[in-house]
C-alpha cells in the first residue's frame, strides 16, 4: 500500500522475493522490516559506516531518505518480479 515507490512499485501491485538475497549489494529494491513496518524500499550499504548503516531510499521524490544501523533493519529479501495492474 501507499505510494512511495511510484512509479516504480504501485499500490495493489504484486512482488516476488528472493528471500536467499538478503545483503543490499549490490543495492536494489528489497523488502525490509525497517522497525515501523514492512516496506520495500531502495536499500544500499553505506560505504565506510561505523556501525554498519544502510540507506533507505523511496522512489518517489515526496519521500525523505532515511539510514538505519543494519542491526535495526531485518531485509526480508531482495523484490526480483512484479505484476502490475492495467
Amino acid at each position: 500500500d501507499g505510494d512511495s515507490m511510484e512509479p516504480l512499485l504501485s499500490s495493489g501491485d504484486r512482488i516476488m522475493v528472493d528471500t536467499s538475497q538478503r545483503i543490499p549489494v549490490p543495492p536494489g529494491i528489497f523488502v525490509i522490516w525497517d522497525g515501523m513496518g514492512v516496506v520495500a524500499k531502495r536499500v544500499e550499504h553505506a560505504p565506510n559506516s561505523d556501525p554498519a548503516t544502510v540507506v533507505i531510499n523511496s522512489v518517489n521524490p515526496a519521500y525523505q531518505t532515511y539510514e538505519r544501523s543494519a542491526e535495526e533493519v531485518h531485509i526480508i529479501g531482495r523484490v526480483i518480479w512484479v505484476a502490475k495492474r492495467l
